[in-house]
């Protein structure tokens, strides 16, 4: 991803964190990795939490793009692997090489 989605992620991370949020998983995680140091457990949760985001975040994207693929051919039933996604998208999306 993006450093600018990169960025949304962790941003996304700090608000989960001002709100209580925790995943307990990837806490004790960064806990062990860390040696049981709280500031670097800490540290290292933000970049595993973002791991995981940035995961679900791309899943997601994939998900709705197929829908919309499905949908363009009037059959909802249309499954794409990755190959078959990245030449749809190379064939129905425009391209600017200068932004």
């Amino acid at each position: 991803m993006s450093d600018s989605s990169s960025n949304m992620v962790r941003a996304l991370v700090l608000r989960e964190l001002e709100a209580g949020k925790r995943d307990d998983g990837l806490w004790l995680q960064a806990m062990s990795e860390s040696k049981m140091n709280i500031a670097k457990a800490q540290v290292r949760y933000v970049a595993l939490r973002s791991q995981a985001l940035q995961g679900d975040v791309k899943g997601l994207l994939i998900k709705q793009i197929r829908g919309a693929v499905a949908k363009d051919n009037g059959n909802a039933g249309v499954r794409l692997n990755n190959a078959g996604l990245a030449d749809y998208l190379k064939a129905n999306t425009t391209y600017s090489k200068n932004k």
